[in-house]
């Protein structure tokens, strides 16, 4: 009769069914085990430093470089809100959709002060805060057509070609050209 033979020292699969190699070392199995190499380790969760804040996302089809300073500009409400803590910045850049929601909240309130000044009291209150809305978006119109510029990549100086005839169409055209800077 022979003498069971015994198991050399070695990584063998766990005797309690886990997917796990446990590691026998000659005499009885110890605590130390590794994964299978046929099996799947699940991937770890990623750790979030700050939970409770969550980061921005950028619409789809957007794209933002990772130096990208401007404020991202989702509504006209964004874009007044920008123009407003901006007033009288002229340095840095803006970007089409901030300039355009700003140009076009001031004209509907410019409309909608000119079509209620036709009724007779109220016409003249309405013109008055017209005359006010006026002065107030003066700068700050004036500041984002500076940054839009800059960031099209045209000097600041060609807002002066909305005084040559026909100028204002052209510094339209400019402001409507896409950004130059990633």
């Amino acid at each position: 009769m022979t003498t069971p033979q015994a198991q050399p020292a070695n990584w063998y699969p766990d005797p309690s069914g886990a997917q796990f190699l446990r590691y026998w070392d000659g005499a009885a199995w110890t605590g130390h085990t590794r994964p299978a190499p046929n099996t799947l380790v699940p991937a770890a969760a990623p750790m979030l430093l700050y939970p409770q804040q969550t980061p921005i996302r950028v619409p789809t089809g957007v794209w933002r470089g990772p130096v990208d300073s401007r404020p991202l500009v989702r509504n006209m409400f964004d874009a007044v809100r920008v123009c407003v803590q901006k007033y009288a910045k002229f340095d840095g850049r803006a970007s089409r959709p901030e300039f355009w929601y700003a140009e076009l909240a001031s004209l509907i309130v410019a409309f909608a002060a000119i079509l209620v000044i036709w009724i007779p009291i109220i016409g003249w209150l309405a013109l008055l805060a017209l005359w006010a809305f006026a002065m107030a978006s003066i700068v700050p119109l004036l500041a984002v057509t500076v940054r839009r510029l800059r960031d099209a990549g045209f000097h600041w100086a060609w807002i002066f070609i909305c005084f040559a005839p026909f100028g204002s169409i052209a510094l339209l055209i400019l402001c409507a050209q896409p950004s130059k800077h990633p």
